[in-house]
């Protein structure tokens, strides 16, 4: 049974309490950079779930315990010192995860089964000091030792720190090494002797005496003895006894002195269980420290922009046309306001309604010093004799965050969507709530007329600091900040009837070159909120924070940093485009690695997850118009395009013209038909309409009206 790497990962991460990153790659052996905190195991494709736990946990351990220093300075061999300090590590990550003594148990009764340590076949006799106690805290019950082996053993089970361990392989290899010279000497001795007197002193065998694992004599009968396998004080079945005198030596078998072999065995059959011939290595990426200062561009100078441009308009006759088709939308725009103001109060009152009963029901009830007179009649039977007073909390500070998607998809939806939006951002002001609206683009710097855009030297980008394996901000990348809080009224009109007039008029976009519309680099605008986000919870001493993102569609790609070497030799900062069968996100401070689910949206689905776990007092809220052509695709990637599902989903779609959906990153994703959205609440007909047609109309108008307060309930249900 092979192992999923991106879900046995996760045993890596709750291991690794101390910052640590567990990355699997096409390696043969386990290593760990002590700078970085990064622990790189080999891709054990062939390994069971028991012994993959059982390495992951091994590895981790030595990761956390095991000290980078250079262990040739010490006087034992390296494998001594690696058996040691394999038990070592082993109990103390078994103390800080108990859960984990039975993965090891497991684990290595498997690897004892497949004969990875090679002693099968050898009697106890014939195997080394150093490897009876490697294979006896690797879970080999059947390991005895004499009265004098005895206290390496209980020696090694008792080593606390690494300085413990390396004194104590020493100790072992030098009693190896007299043991070795003693035995020598014996063999000397008997050469000397004569047959005969040497037939006369054997010792017989067989007589019953042996000894148990720890080193006391007994009568051969069978008894359960603990093992350091289970730190829990679980039990195992001891094995066969053997005479103290075959732990001597053994003819056939000339015992290692200078390495353990049994290490040595384990190393070299766990390679078995690599296969790096299949599978793709996992690429790890991260998230980067976005500088707002260069994303964000300020309303000053958005707007001032706009006039510029509106202003040439009106200047050149060949574009007066378009002049005034803004104005055209400033006399609409003071329509639209008008008619929205019941959305906008329904909108209050249903925040007001909802944020009161929030505050109710943590009121709190608490025993007052007066007595209540009414109450005094009562007194045989009745102790609660004071007033009591209801303390009702302070609502929390609430700010919401827009990200409006300022693509060229969203060209048929736009003016529909700003609506929408200018309704939200208008209910933010009348009940005093700090807000910012963004939209995301690529072509502030990119059609810059002057000479503002940004010269970067190589290898330096301009949004963040160049790192490896870092996700890449392009650098014509920018938020537009629309609308703020902060303005004054006079300014805060003007901007909002500013950016409807340019949703009014996106098609004729090229008007404003440095506002047209872009592409849709909505993954960059979700990273930049990481940096975004605690500044204006700073700012603005926000305690629940919305963030809602308005759009169309999947986001464009995203790429990587990389450096690589070029044909000089010199370094060189490259990027590559993220592909989410080979890559992962993952972050460092919550530990937590994401796996993509598909090329198109995965990333996005990913960024989303991410930002919501990292920030969890935040909501994060989409807001999707769609035609109707879309809405089966929009639906059937949220089930993971299953059919069943979906083609229910668009039963209530259909029957709705709009839906709320789970299973897609955000904490709510609405979508919602642009087409139904875009019909106008009032209830108009023409003179000499039919019956039929003032029915339709009239029904029309009240579906209007109806998916838009169910859309703005749920809503506030959510931000309240």
């Amino acid at each position: 049974m092979t192992v999923k790497f991106e879900i046995k990962d996760q045993l890596a991460r709750l291991l690794a309490t101390e910052d640590l990153i567990v990355e699997h790659k096409k390696v043969e052996t386990a290593s760990f950079n002590v700078n970085s905190r990064v622990l790189i195991l080999p891709m054990w494709d062939k390994a069971s779930n028991n012994v993959y736990d059982l390495l992951v946990g091994h590895e981790v351990g030595h990761a956390l315990f095991t000290p980078n220093v250079d262990i040739s300075k010490f006087k034992a061999p390296s494998s001594f010192i690696n058996v040691v300090e394999d038990a070592r590590i082993e109990k103390l990550i078994k103390r800080k995860f108990p859960g984990l003594c039975k993965s090891f148990f497991r684990g290595y009764w498997e690897l004892h089964e497949q004969d990875f340590f090679e002693v099968q076949g050898l009697e106890v006799g014939d195997i080394s000091l150093i490897d009876r106690i490697n294979l006896y805290y690797k879970g080999n019950k059947d390991m005895v030792f004499s009265n004098e082996e005895n206290q390496f053993v209980d020696k090694t089970g008792k080593t606390e720190t690494f300085q413990e361990v390396c004194d104590l392989a020493a100790e072992i290899h030098a009693f190896m090494k007299d043991q070795k010279k003693k035995e020598e000497e014996e063999l000397e001795k008997l050469e000397d002797v004569t047959p005969d007197a040497d037939m006369n002193d054997t010792p017989q065998s067989g007589s019953g005496e042996s000894v148990d694992e720890d080193g006391e004599e007994s009568e051969g009968e069978d008894e359960d003895n603990s093992h350091p396998l289970f730190d829990d004080g679980d039990k195992t079945e001891s094995g066969s006894s053997i005479s103290v005198d075959n732990l001597q030596g053994g003819d056939e078998y000339e015992k290692e002195i200078d390495e353990a072999l049994t290490d040595k065995n384990l190393s070299k059959n766990l390679e078995s269980l690599i296969d790096n011939s299949m599978g793709r290595e996992t690429t790890y990426l991260s998230v980067p420290s976005v500088k707002t200062e260069t994303v964000v561009v300020s309303p000053q100078d958005v707007w001032d922009y706009f006039d510029r441009k509106t202003a040439e308009l009106e200047a050149e006759e060949h574009h007066f046309y378009n002049y005034q088709a803004i104005q055209y939308s400033y006399d609409e725009y003071d329509s639209f306001k008008q008619s929205a103001k019941k959305e906008v109060n329904y909108l209050v009152k249903e925040f007001e309604c909802r944020k009161s009963a929030t505050a109710y029901a943590r009121a709190t009830t608490s025993r007052t010093g007066i007595l209540d007179t009414t109450k005094l009649h009562t007194y045989k039977y009745n102790e609660d004799l004071f007033k009591k007073i209801s303390v009702i909390p302070e609502g929390k500070n609430h700010g919401l965050i827009f990200i409006l998607d300022w693509s060229g998809s969203m060209n048929f939806v736009l003016r529909d969507t700003v609506k929408q939006l200018l309704n939200l951002v208008w209910f933010c002001k009348k009940v005093k709530i700090p807000f910012n609206v963004y939209a995301f683009t690529n072509e502030w710097y990119r059609n810059c007329d002057d000479d503002r855009i940004p010269q970067m030297p190589y290898g330096e980008l301009l949004h963040q600091s160049f790192a490896d394996y870092e996700l890449r901000i392009n650098d014509t990348f920018n938020l537009l900040n629309m609308i703020s809080s902060d303005s004054s009224v006079k300014e805060f009109e003007q901007h909002c009837k500013n950016l409807f007039c340019l949703a009014c008029n996106s098609s004729n976009s090229y008007n404003y070159p440095r506002l047209s519309l872009s592409g849709t680099p909505l993954n960059e605008a979700i990273v930049s909120l990481h940096s975004l986000i605690p500044e204006f919870k700073s700012k603005y001493k926000v305690e629940k924070l919305n963030t809602i993102i308005l759009t169309d569609g999947e986001s464009q790609t995203m790429g990587y940093n990389k450096s690589y070497m070029g044909r000089d030799g010199e370094t060189l900062h490259g990027h590559y485009s993220v592909n989410s069968y080979g890559c992962s996100l993952r972050d460092r401070k919550l530990g937590r690695t994401y796996n993509f689910d598909n090329d198109w949206s995965g990333l996005t689905k990913v960024l989303l997850q991410n930002i919501s776990e990292k920030f969890p007092e935040v909501n994060f809220i989409g807001i999707r118009l769609m035609q109707g052509s879309d809405a089966r695709r929009f639906i059937a990637n949220s089930t993971n395009y299953d059919y069943d599902m979906t083609d229910k989903m668009m039963r209530v779609w259909k029957k709705q013209r709009s839906i709320a959906l789970d299973n897609t990153g955000y904490k709510k994703y609405f979508g919602m038909s642009a087409a139904a959205l875009a019909n106008e609440d009032t209830f108009e007909v023409q003179q000499d309409a039919t019956k039929s047609q003032i029915k339709r109309a009239f029904s029309k108008s009240l579906s209007a009206k109806k998916l838009n307060k169910k859309i703005l309930s749920q809503f506030m249900e959510l931000i309240a």
